[in-house]
């Protein structure tokens, strides 16, 4: 990640409108996944911990992040915070219930290969959520500043997937900033990238720009609109989750437990 960018990363998390609405639209999505109680969370790419008090409204949260000076000396979720690469001996048995890695693998030159590893650290039933920006037609400075390798299509977004286990979801984000983003990204290219993206709008403007894509996702979610600036894809790992290991479990002990029988018969 740009240093300059870096450094900014974590007020920008904390009011930009774009990060607040992709906060929201995911914590949406993940509230829908059928997750164990007390699940085991992985957020991979997690920079500051800034996602971490959101997340562990539904378990124990670690971290991966490679870029040390991304995280405040104080941060009191440092020390859960991992510093290796994916694929990594470090990480060998990690096994999480969800693994979010959001803006993550167009950082990474082999976006195959960190897939793999993500999806080798789920459980069977466990669920990646993963966002990646969409359309190489919106390449621009701000990509080549964040050492981006690419920006993806749903479709081959969705091969990469597939071999993993089930694609739950599979959708674009963000629909009506594409035609902003590819009008800015040509005023850029003439300025010689001079632009910044990600500078906080006054309070109004932030505001309403926020209302208004989380009023989007609601809106046009469903319909699968075939363009926007961010992909969201949502796989589960195949096999039996811990949640229906741990209900069939408390099933069979019931059925085996003379006592609880009598108490249900009663």
């Amino acid at each position: 990640m740009n240093q300059d960018y870096g450094s900014e990363y974590a007020e920008l998390y904390a009011r930009h409108w774009w990060w607040r609405a992709r906060e929201a639209i995911l914590l949406d999505r993940i509230r829908r996944i059928d997750l164990p109680r007390g699940a085991d969370i992985l957020d991979v790419g997690c920079g500051d911990a800034v996602f971490f008090p959101a997340l562990s409204q539904f378990g124990a949260v670690r971290g991966v992040e490679i870029d040390r000076s991304l995280i405040r000396p104080d941060n009191p979720y440092r020390d859960a915070i991992h510093h290796a690469p994916l694929g990594d001996a470090e990480y060998a048995g990690w096994q999480f219930d969800l693994i979010t890695a959001l803006d993550v693998i167009e950082h990474i030159e082999n976006d195959a290969a960190a897939i793999e590893n993500l999806v080798a650290m789920l459980r069977p039933g466990g669920y990646l959520v993963l966002t990646v920006p969409a359309f190489m037609l919106l390449w621009d400075a701000h990509d080549e500043r964040n050492c981006h390798y690419r920006r993806y299509r749903r479709k081959p977004l969705g091969k990469l997937l597939a071999p993993h286990g089930k694609l739950r979801e599979l959708r674009y984000l963000f629909h009506g900033l594409f035609f902003a983003k590819a009008a800015f990204r040509l005023i850029n290219g003439a300025s010689g990238g001079r632009l910044r993206q990600h500078a906080i709008p006054p309070r109004p403007v932030n505001w309403a720009l926020h209302t208004l894509c989380r009023a989007e996702n609601r809106l046009f979610g469903p319909l699968r609109i075939p363009f926007g600036t961010s992909v969201l894809a949502i796989l589960q790992r195949t096999g039996p989750s811990r949640k229906s290991t741990q209900n069939n479990n408390l099933e069979a002990h019931a059925a085996a437990d003379p006592a609880e029988e009598h108490v249900a018969s009663a």
